[in-house]
């Protein structure tokens, strides 16, 4: 039986008891809750205001090893570092006590990027490679324009997309935060890309640097190639 929190609404100061969700399993998914948006969202009693309390949300999987945390909101990139380090290592050190198999372990800051690295282990794919060919569509590949900016534009993965002949790609305006339209990436090039890596030392070990822990996001993977230039 989940546990109950206590909250005051801040519209007007009513005090009332919620139970929070903080741990999703593949049984126990919440999915409809999160895919409305409204998991962890309480109305308030009294003004019947709703709420969106912000939470740590955990994802296990324990059938195919892999540990998925949303913390409850952004940090700066220093804390984001430490933090990512640190749930690294406690993932390898649970698995060590306990003789399994250490999990894939990923960690995020929006509800968006949960859900996407959630769909995209579920549907068995590499998002370390997805990531990838998000670079390639940001520098004009599969046909894209080059003009296409890391700085004003993000890509999500298009989970609802079940077209087996091509992975989709919402293309968003990190200023208003809304889709612009959609990019495609044939499936045919992306299993090419995927099995290129598989059989490539160099290239796995490419991987690797790009996303050497458990934060795994285009994002990061220029901030690195940026650092690096002379």
């Amino acid at each position: 039986m989940p546990s109950l929190t206590t909250l005051q609404c801040p519209h007007c100061g009513r005090r009332f008891d919620f139970a929070p969700v903080t741990s999703l399993t593949p049984e126990d998914l919440h999915e409809e809750e999160l895919l409305r948006g409204t998991l962890n969202c309480a109305t308030c009693p009294g003004c019947a205001k709703v709420l969106n309390v912000p939470l740590r949300l955990v994802y296990r999987d324990s059938r195919r090893p892999f540990l998925l945390v949303q913390e409850p909101k952004p940090l700066p990139e220093a804390q984001a570092k430490a933090l990512a380090l640190k749930l690294d290592e406690s993932a390898t050190e649970a698995a060590r006590a306990q003789g399994v198999q250490r999990p894939e372990t990923r960690l995020v800051f929006t509800r968006q990027d949960f859900l996407e690295k959630l769909y995209l282990q579920r549907r068995g794919l590499d998002d370390r490679v997805v990531e990838f060919a998000k670079y390639q569509l940001f520098q004009g590949g599969a046909g894209q324009e080059a003009h296409l900016s890391p700085s004003r534009h993000r890509l999500l993965f298009d989970f609802s997309h079940r077209e087996g002949d091509c992975l989709a790609f919402f293309l968003y305006d990190r200023g208003s935060g809304r889709p612009i339209r959609m990019l495609q990436v044939p499936k045919g090039e992306f299993d090419a890309l995927e099995e290129e890596i598989r059989l490539n030392p160099t290239l796995q070990r490419e991987l690797d640097r790009c996303f050497p822990g458990c934060r795994v996001d285009v994002d990061l993977l220029f901030q690195t190639l940026a650092q690096e230039k002379p």
